[in-house]
């Protein structure tokens, strides 16, 4: 039994050293995805602000759009009353 102990403690230590090896990985792995979802939460929130001011800019376009429309029909009602 002696014999085969040695030879047990070796095979133990040599998972452990694996598994320790996997652990640094997974380690690393986990704070390099860390990384990349702070920069993705980075790049959505900015991607939020330039939706906010596109969002702003298309309603002021519209209605910029529609005090032209109401302008135009003004003027043609008041040309066409004073023509009378």
């Amino acid at each position: 039994m002696t014999t085969n102990q040695p030879n047990r403690l070796d095979r133990i230590e040599a998972i452990v050293e694996r598994n320790s090896e996997l652990v640094a990985k997974n380690s690393a792995a986990i704070e390099k995805l860390t990384r990349d979802i702070e920069q993705q939460r980075e790049e959505a929130k900015e991607l939020g602000m330039r939706f906010g001011y596109y969002q702003q800019s298309t309603q002021s376009v519209i209605n910029l759009a529609f005090s032209l429309i109401a302008s135009a029909t003004i003027s043609v009602f008041i040309t066409v009353v004073l023509k009378r």
